[in-house]
């Protein structure tokens, strides 16, 4: 009998190629990472630099450290609520350079000198993604971001920066917040950081208080202030503190914005 043809066999399968999977934008890993920074983060010459447009619904300040590890994992969750609520959230940086940390004032009188060439945000993801805090480290970030190096320099040798980010740190430690990071949602205080979704859920219940209050009159550009006075008093006392003022907490709160 003639011989069959020889049956063709299969090429050997190429070994599965592990696909890349995108990181969960709800957790404390993923959450901000896909922020364009471009279009929602605002650095402007005078006053904190902000995430998200100035007549939100709810305010979200963060006191932070740029030497303090824990303020590191924070650092881009924050940006996660301004896409989870968009055109509802305000969230706003300001500076806690605590004095145990050598290199958090210098850093922090770094970024604000960025933030004086409108480049802030891109200056303080540079200063939390590589922990290059020293004197050089500042300068290379300043040059790797195309800063004006000659006005850079003079803004780190301006006395009125180191004012500035002292001044921010005494707001925090009047706020009863000494520790970082610490984050105020309206009038809510929390020191240290939790979790993202956390986070998330204090800012979804401030958001719905405010559609209660504007539904019920309350003119928008009014209710972070109301908010703040409302729910100071409703934090859990430290040690040392007898009254929390509302109304101090909205003024300090508020200053610059």
């Amino acid at each position: 009998e003639p011989t069959p043809p020889p049956v063709a066999q299969a090429a050997p399968a190429e070994p599965a190629v592990p696909q890349p999977t995108s990181l969960d934008s709800q957790s404390d890993e993923g959450a901000g990472k896909g922020a364009n920074m471009a279009k929602i983060g605002h650095s402007p010459v005078e006053g904190p630099a902000f995430i998200g447009p100035k007549n939100a619904k709810v305010l979200v300040t963060i006191f932070s450290d740029f030497q303090c590890p824990v303020c590191r994992r924070s650092a881009d969750p924050i940006k996660q609520l301004v896409m989870d609520f968009p055109g509802d959230v305000l969230v706003v940086f300001r500076n806690n350079a605590l004095a145990m940390h050598g290199r958090s004032q210098p850093s922090a009188v770094a970024a604000m000198a960025a933030k004086k060439q409108g480049k802030f945000w891109p200056y303080h993801d540079k200063l939390f993604a590589t922990g290059r805090l020293d004197d050089q480290g500042l300068l290379d970030h300043a040059r790797t971001l195309g800063l004006d190096m000659a006005k850079f320099n003079s803004d780190l040798a301006d006395g009125r920066l180191v004012e500035e980010v002292t001044a921010e740190s005494k707001i925090s430690e009047q706020l009863g917040a000494s520790g970082t990071p610490a984050f105020f949602v309206n009038g809510n205080r929390q020191v240290g950081w939790g979790s993202y979704m956390a986070l998330k859920s204090m800012v979804a219940r401030e958001i719905a208080q405010a559609k209660e209050l504007i539904s019920g009159g309350v003119k928008p550009e009014n209710v972070i202030r109301r908010r703040i006075e409302a729910t100071a008093n409703s934090n859990s006392k430290d040690e040392g503190e007898t009254v929390l003022d509302g109304k101090l907490w909205a003024r300090l709160l508020l200053t610059s914005l």
